[in-house]
This record gives C-alpha cells, structure tokens and sequence, in this order.
C-alpha cells in the first residue's frame, strides 16, 4: 500500500467524496483524484490532508511531504536519538495509559447500541500505543463468532486506514441513537458496503447513507 492508497483508504472510510476533502484542504476534486491515482510523488498539501482524515504522519515517507513549504524550501533537522523513540512521542502528548471503554447492547437485526459516554477505562494495548482516540468496546451479539463472542473487549484505531477483509465497526444513528454493527469488510461502492458475519455465515451489503463511518478493530481482550 502506497501514501497514496492511505488517502483514498482514509477518505472512504469517512463516507466523504474526492470534492469534499478537496474543499476541507483547498484544492480541486481532480487534484485529490490525482493524488489518489498515485500520479504525485509528493505534495505540499500532504500536512492538510493528514489532519483533515486525522492520520498517523509517521505512516507517510518524508519524499511525499514535497519540496517547498510556506516561506520557502523545505529545511530537515537532525532528530535526536531520543526522539526516535516512538514511545517519546506518545508519553509527550499523553497518548499511553488507559483508553475508554464503552458499552454495547443488543439492538434490532444484528446491530448494537452504543453508550454514548464511556463506562470505564481499560489498558492501553501494544497496537494502540501513540493513538489518538483509540478506544474499546465491550461487545455483546453473537454475529461475528467465532472471532468475536460476547463479553469480549475489542480495541478500535479510528484513524487506521481500512482495508479488505479487516474487521471493523460500522457506525450509524436511528432517531439520534448511535448504533453500531461489527462486520468484517470486504469491499465497497458509492453506496454500499459489502461485509461478512459468521453466526450465521453470511455476506450481504449495508447502505453507506445509513451507515456512513467505519473503524479498524485491531485487537481483542478475550471475555
């Protein structure tokens, strides 16, 4: 997967079109559409974009970043040796120690109800170490077992980009309540997602417009 695959990954992830991000970091719909058909090797709007989809920047080489920046070139600093420690990083912006744990009940036709305010804390894992809004839920359903039974804890990175056959949240809301499905993807178009459950086996597509935001479990505490 190329910096570029990020970008698109990301963008589809937030159910937004290649316009919108373009407006959210001041540029056109083809430029973007450039970016994600690889045609750049680098660009000077990469800092944009990876705030706007809120993305790990360590995931991007330092070539993609172009080569001038507002108020001229571009000038690389020597890191120090302890700076290229990630776990540095992560303890300066208060990104180690507990992430929140929220509560998931038994809605209608396979899908959860998510508490809106977490009900606990739960130790950060290794996969969420340095990740921002990293979270976890605690899952009730049988839909995706064997991978996932109830009771089991499942760590989520919403900024990981997601790819085929991962498993993943899908998020919607029915009247303001959040709901929530755990489906593993497989692929997608303009208007539907494609996923898989396991109890019973089965892959079917859900509507993007009712359920248009994703995220990347990662890990799981078994029950």
């Amino acid at each position: 997967m190329t910096w570029h695959d990020l970008i698109r990954e990301a963008r589809n992830s937030r159910g937004w079109s290649q316009a919108r991000l373009g407006k959210a970091v001041g540029v056109s719909q083809a430029a973007i559409a450039k970016i994600e058909k690889s045609n750049p090797k680098s660009t000077v709007v990469l800092d944009a974009l990876i705030e706007a989809l809120e993305l790990d920047r360590s995931l991007f080489p330092t070539e993609a970043f172009g080569q001038e920046r507002e108020g001229g070139p571009m000038v690389v600093q020597p890191v120090p040796e302890f700076a290229r420690d990630p776990a540095y990083w992560a303890a300066a912006a208060g990104l180690v120690g507990d992430v929140p744990l929220y509560a998931a009940a038994e809605g209608g036709e396979g899908s959860l109800i998510i508490e809106r305010d977490p009900i606990g804390a739960v130790k950060r894992p290794p996969l969420l170490q340095g990740v921002k809004n990293g979270y976890a839920i605690y899952l009730t359903g049988t839909s995706m077992s064997p991978e996932f039974e109830p009771g089991d804890t499942l760590f989520v990175n919403p900024r990981l980009p997601v790819l085929r056959d991962a498993s993943c949240v899908f998020y919607g809301a029915d009247d303001d309540e959040p709901k929530a499905s755990v489906k593993r993807y497989l692929s997608h178009t303009e208007v539907d997602w494609t996923v898989r459950q396991f109890s019973p086996d089965k892959t079917f597509t859900m509507a993007r417009e009712q359920w248009p935001l994703r995220h990347r479990i990662v890990s799981k505490n078994f029950r």
